[in-house]
């Protein structure tokens, strides 16, 4: 069993259901997932812990592979940690695993890529299974088209079309490295894997991307939006409720 030393730190991996949280990152008054582990572990500590995470993702946003480093001011085995934590926290939020990792990691900084997910149900009715997890889309899709718009996007891009005003970033170029369509069932899935993300970027792509698929942009104006780097030439944000986290690769 390893004891975690002195230049160590805790890392987990959090699953949680974006709809039940005002976003990731703490707020004054609203419930969020930062405040909520943080709330947990003062308790299991004792005193006042703060975590670091991976992503902010907004409200509505849901999480797979969320990542969260924090510095414990209580000794557990690592492997109680999630236990401990799991047996406090409500439902909608899971500790998955835990791992020891240097002070000096940084969640943000040393991520290499995200892996972000967007679900589009498509048809005349909406599965009651499905509302809290997707975007609902009454008309068809080309899926096709769609596919032939997103291999558009991939590779080195300044992505400032699919950037919504908000938080100042150094540089709005990112590199693509997958944008994927799958037919899924009833629906479509969006895979979007990048090293960063801008500001509800991945949700504009996605809305982008739906326009496409129905007709309302064309391949040529796809060209266009990308290169023209205009927030006002992109589609429509899509929802949050349809956006996963899956996975924060170091």
């Amino acid at each position: 069993m390893k004891e975690m030393s002195s230049d160590e730190q805790v890392r987990l991996t959090v699953a949680y259901d974006g709809g039940e949280f005002y976003g990731f990152q703490r707020q004054r008054e609203e419930p969020t997932v930062q405040s909520c582990l943080e709330s947990v572990l003062k308790r299991i500590n004792r005193g006042t812990v703060r975590i670091k995470g991976a992503g902010r993702t907004d409200s509505g946003v849901h999480a797979w592979g969320q990542v969260v480093c924090f510095r414990p001011l209580v000794s557990l085995p690592l492997q109680s940690w999630p236990e401990a934590l799991n047996s406090r926290l409500p439902p909608s939020l899971v500790v998955r695993e835990a791992d020891l990792v240097s002070v000096a990691f940084d969640p943000v900084r040393d991520a290499r890529w995200k892996h972000y997910q967007y679900r589009v149900s498509v048809g005349r009715l909406l599965s009651p299974f499905e509302y809290r997890y997707s975007h609902w889309v009454h008309h068809g899709l080309d899926v096709g088209v769609m596919r032939t718009a997103a291999g558009r996007l991939l590779g080195r891009k300044d992505c400032a079309s699919f950037q919504v005003t908000g938080r100042p970033v150094h540089s709005t170029v990112r590199t693509i490295y997958q944008a994927a369509i799958t037919e899924e069932g009833h629906g479509v899935r969006i895979d979007l894997v990048a090293n960063g993300f801008l500001y509800k970027m991945g949700r504009r792509i996605a809305g982008t991307l739906i326009e496409v698929g129905r007709g309302a942009i064309s391949l040529p104006d796809m060209d266009r939006i990308v290169d023209a780097r205009e927030r006002s030439l992109a589609g429509p944000t899509a929802p949050a409720k349809g956006l996963c986290l899956m996975r924060v690769c170091y």
